[in-house]
């Protein structure tokens, strides 16, 4: 009787080590998926209409007849390409660097841009390493900034080189990731003086529990635990080190953050924390998808934006 309950017991904790390895892999493969370049996650299908949705493709004089200058950044891997759209009058030395996110594009920035260029803030937008025009990265994935914040010390440069004196870092989705990783990593930010987030994707071990909660899976913990496990050496990432939560806690002195609580990939408990961390930040809370808080409204999200930058600028004249 004791040789039969052993056996079944045995034959229990197989099957359940079977499930929450097999489940983790899958889990893993997911999120490999997810950051390969040219992967399911990067592909979009882009369109002319409206320049004020995430899949537009042109310039800014296509997209709204702005004049705009084209430059060359030289980055570690090769050089990348950004616009420089001037404010609508004048030529201040406050300049917005705005990074989009997996699979995004530049001209993901003009919902920015168009509430920070009549307000005299200069924007330049790029593309980092594994867009199209820009160098492609020895691994071929994109790592939540661990190597792509180095592209934005680049592009921060550029704008300082073209007489920016305070930079406001804007990003969405792991654009955000990436700039926590350069005001973490990066030798000279003092300049920076904010920060405008959207759906920020500021720990990648929260985002992989969000998608298994998400499934509701049974033994929803041990999952999660197998595919935290798996993920560093199945995608070269280690899950720790993408953690840029902490950074943003003192810095830097002027922050905004849009979230939606029905976002299914980076969740919102995420941007919930980081306005504990810092309650002087401006937060948008919406019930919008990922990155989508400008698209359910989008006149709240413009006047919460301007407010906020009007702030800025106030403070730094």
């Amino acid at each position: 009787m004791i040789r039969k309950l052993s056996w079944l017991v045995a034959a229990l904790l197989l099957a359940l080590a079977a499930y929450c390895g097999g489940i983790g892999w899958q889990l893993s493969s997911g999120l490999k998926q997810m950051v390969t370049v040219g992967g399911p996650f990067t592909n979009r299908t882009l369109q002319t209409r409206d320049p004020l949705t995430l899949d537009y493709d042109g310039d800014p004089q296509r997209a709204f007849g702005w004049p705009f200058e084209s430059v060359s950044i030289a980055s570690e891997l090769g050089p990348l390409p950004a616009w420089v759209i001037p404010p609508a009058a004048g030529a201040g030395d406050i300049w917005m660097v705005y990074t989009h996110g997996i699979g995004g594009r530049r001209e993901d920035g003009y919902r920015v841009a168009s509430v920070a260029r009549p307000l005299g803030i200069t924007t330049l937008l790029y593309a980092y390493r594994n867009d199209a025009g820009a160098p492609r990265s020895p691994d071929g994935i994109y790592s939540f900034g661990l190597t792509e914040w180095h592209d934005l010390d680049a592009a921060v440069e550029t704008a300082r080189r073209h007489g920016a004196r305070h930079i406001i870092l804007a990003a969405q989705s792991m654009g955000g990731a990436i700039v926590g990783q350069y005001l973490r990593h990066a030798p000279h930010t003092e300049d920076v003086v904010a920060a405008v987030l959207d759906a920020p994707a500021l720990d990648l071990r929260a985002t992989l529990q969000h998608y298994v909660e998400a499934k509701r899976l049974p033994l929803s913990g041990a999952v999660t635990w197998v595919a935290t496990q798996i993920t560093p050496w199945r995608v070269g990432i280690r899950l720790d080190d993408t953690l840029t939560l902490p950074v943003f806690a003192t810095r830097p002195r002027f922050l905004f953050d849009a979230h939606g609580d029905t976002d299914a990939l980076v969740p919102i408990v995420i941007s919930d924390e980081l306005k504990r961390l810092r309650p002087d930040m401006t937060y948008v809370r919406t019930h919008a998808r990922h990155v989508e808080s400008w698209s359910e409204d989008p006149a709240r999200y413009r006047a919460a934006l301007r407010g906020f930058l009007e702030k800025v600028l106030a403070a730094e004249h």
